[in-house]
């Protein structure tokens, strides 16, 4: 596990460094997936009695943060971990319940008969009259995301990862197939799963 540490608009003491580091440590116990953890203080420009400790941390494909402030440095660590401790064990409790999922739905899926699709034609004279220009006055303002990195994972850490960020939709790269799937939600529980067909 990589443990890095910073401070921001202060100087780190040795100290301060090696508790943190031992503090970053620590949260191995709690979940053993953990790959990277970074520890920055941050000392406020125009606020120096306020003391604040962010950490993040990177665990199994997924990014949690959270910060922290107390009447000192430590204090702030202090707090800051033991919100994330919080969201590890939550995160765990996730993945948990994605593997319940996931082998129910295998099961399910051995009791479904062939998949069969309806498809319907409309009629071109029932779009005759409708003006050129009327989708194009309805439609949203759209606005581009360009993306450089899509991290490979399955379907259900994709859907948590999307739970995580609090996302309606997630883009990624299906670790099984090699192309971009996406999952999205619908309605209230519903979960739905796009790929391109024959994948």
């Amino acid at each position: 596990m990589k443990i890095t540490t910073a401070g921001v608009h202060m100087e780190l003491g040795e100290a301060l460094k090696q508790h943190a580091e031992a503090k970053a440590a620590d949260l191995a116990h709690h979940f053993d997936k953990i790959t990277s953890v970074h520890v920055a203080f941050v000392q406020e420009a125009h606020h120096h009695h306020l003391h604040s400790a962010e950490l993040t941390v990177h665990a199994n494909g997924t990014n949690l943060r959270a910060e922290g402030q107390g009447i000192d440095w430590y204090g702030a660590l202090d707090e800051a971990t033991t919100k994330l401790i919080r969201q590890l064990e939550r995160y765990k409790g996730r993945l948990t319940k994605q593997r319940e999922r996931h082998s129910q739905f295998k099961e399910h899926l051995k009791d479904l008969g062939p998949l069969a699709l309806e498809e319907r034609v409309m009629d071109e004279a029932a779009l005759e009259g409708i003006p050129t220009d009327l989708f194009a006055a309805c439609a949203p303002k759209v606005d581009k995301k360009e993306v450089t990195e899509i991290a490979p994972m399955s379907v259900d850490e994709a859907v948590m990862q999307m739970d995580l960020l609090h996302k309606p939709a997630f883009l990624f790269k299906n670790a099984q197939t090699g192309v971009l799937n996406m999952v999205y939600r619908e309605g209230s529980n519903a979960v739905r799963w796009v790929a391109p067909k024959g994948t």
